[in-house]
């Protein structure tokens, strides 16, 4: 038995408490038997009377407090061993205070408002030592979790979950929803800009050049044999197609620089157009959303797309876990300079905290929501589902000693009254 055991902590105490308050109703019947022995006069008289009124209030609280988890003697006495009579009413009612008053969203806010939730974790995340630390735990939970999925029983298991969940997803919708996104805050346009950015980083690369003068060049002798062995007479053709070489890229780049510099090209809103119909047909068109979950549905039973995703993987887990295992991780490294950044951050810019403040309000409401339907249910399944016997043990053990007061006060009061009747009887109206 461990000593140090609460539980064991909490019966030594109750055992020693029922003895006290069973001491005090022995000493009441003592008292009272050596009164009757004294023949209750003078003194006497009032010792009988303490004696007695304190023997009937003990009795009546143990009564009361033992009839909370048993039948007092065994004796099949109505409205006793209330507890475990009244499991299921308990449960339930403990289950709807608990959803009621703990996991009502308004207060649950209301405390985090008060609370300040971004500034604390500002205060946290900007001191390097405790990121510092973190980042050391979280590197070795990750390695650990890593190291478990070295199992090809486990690692199967994860990805037949993964190709279940793709199969589920409706991959139109998710694309229709994106481009909803990027046409109604303008942002297709910004993409449209980035990629024109980097078609013109491309197109003027030295390299991207000479491919396209050795292709003209090459169309050229292929096609043209005989013209070109004239031309070459008179002057190179790789020098020709080096020259329109640059033209046609001179002339590509310039014609995405003369769509980014206006914002109502002809091409835009072309590019507009032709995104609006793809969201139309996402949304209503069920032959190309037919063809988009096909395409998918390739995607995910094809072995070489497998292959390739499974070869990531690993490389990706390998890497990981050998950074991991380093001291001197790079990924922890990465992970501590932007944690202590986005502290700093929190700490010190309002916006940031109260932007962040925002999001963590609506996913605390949200949880709270989803916690209230839920926990209320296993609250109660899971008091019901304990033995009685067990129930009643732990909620005595838990509040019995102060119970036990119930009945000491019981003893000294009733003793009291009894005292203030007796002498009251005295007087001589009474007698």
């Amino acid at each position: 038995m461990n000593l140090l055991d609460p539980r064991t902590a909490r019966a030594r105490d109750l055992r020693r408490m029922k003895l006290i308050a069973l001491a005090l109703l022995l000493s009441s019947v003592a008292l009272l038997v050596l009164a009757h022995v004294m023949g209750r006069q003078g003194m006497w008289g009032w010792v009988g009377a303490y004696a007695e009124a304190s023997m009937v209030g003990a009795l009546a609280d143990w009564f009361a407090v033992v009839a909370l988890f048993r039948r007092p003697l065994g004796l099949p006495i109505p409205h006793t061993a209330i507890i475990p009579e009244n499991k299921t009413r308990i449960a339930t009612a403990l289950a709807d205070f608990v959803g009621n008053h703990f996991l009502a969203p308004k207060q649950i806010v209301a405390r985090i408002e008060a609370w300040n939730p971004a500034l604390a974790l500002g205060a946290f995340f900007s001191r390097p030592a405790q990121v510092r630390n973190l980042s050391r735990q979280l590197q070795s939970w990750v390695h650990a979790s890593l190291g478990a999925l070295d199992a090809p029983a486990l690692e199967r298991a994860l990805v037949s979950i993964a190709r279940d969940q793709l199969s589920k997803w409706n991959a139109a919708t998710t694309a229709a929803q994106l481009i909803r996104v990027l046409t109604e805050g303008n942002h297709h346009q910004r993409v449209l800009n980035t990629g024109l950015v980097q078609i013109g980083r491309w197109v003027d690369q030295t390299e991207v050049r000479g491919y396209i003068s050795e292709k003209l060049s090459g169309m050229a002798r292929r096609e043209f044999p005989k013209m070109t062995w004239l031309v070459d007479k008179v002057h190179s053709t790789d020098e020709i197609a080096d020259a329109l070489s640059e033209k046609v890229a001179n002339a590509i780049i310039d014609e995405l620089q003369a769509v980014l510099n206006d914002p109502q090209h002809p091409l835009r809103a072309r590019y507009g157009q032709e995104a609006a119909k793809l969201l139309a047909r996402l949304e209503d068109d069920a032959e190309l959303q037919g063809k988009v979950a096909d395409f998918k549905q390739q995607l995910l039973e094809s072995e070489s797309v497998n292959d390739y995703v499974r070869h990531v993987w690993q490389r990706m887990r390998d890497w990981l876990k050998e950074d991991l295992a380093s001291p001197n991780s790079v990924a922890m490294g990465y992970f501590e300079s932007y944690a202590t950044r986005i502290g700093v951050n929190l700490r010190d810019n309002v916006q940031w905290q109260n932007l962040a403040n925002a999001q963590i309000l609506i996913a605390a409401e949200h949880l709270a929501g989803a916690l209230r339907k839920v926990a209320p249910d296993y609250i109660k399944e899971t008091i019901e589902s304990w033995d009685t016997r067990f129930l009643v043990n732990e909620i005595e053990q838990s509040v019995g000693v102060d119970l036990q007061f119930i009945r000491f006060n019981g003893t000294l009061i009733g003793g009291l009254v009894g005292l203030a009747l007796y002498g009251l009887l005295q007087l001589p109206l009474f007698n």
